[in-house]
């Protein structure tokens, strides 16, 4: 979603969601559900915050931050590092 510029709403369950979600609102991106268990009135603040006018157009502009290539790039750059410790 992040990729694609869409605003997202994150109900984080497990693993790396948490951070997954609080990263989102940090960018503000979208919204990430705050609690235990969604409730219809929290997901309707969280959706509140998704919808919001300045969110469309940041979830654009991150898109457009976030390479395609992203992983390859990584790899090359650990393999180079990887390379140079070893001399």
């Amino acid at each position: 979603a992040a990729r694609a510029g869409a605003p997202q709403l994150i109900v984080p369950q497990i693993g790396d969601q948490p951070y997954w979600a609080r990263r989102t609102a940090q960018l503000g991106i979208g919204a990430a559900h705050d609690g235990p268990v969604p409730t219809t009135e929290s997901l309707s603040a969280a959706l509140d915050v998704a919808q919001a006018p300045e969110t469309c157009p940041r979830a654009a502009a991150v898109a457009g931050n976030i390479r395609a290539d992203g992983a390859e790039v990584a790899a090359r750059l650990l393999i180079e590092l990887l390379s140079q410790s070893s001399r």
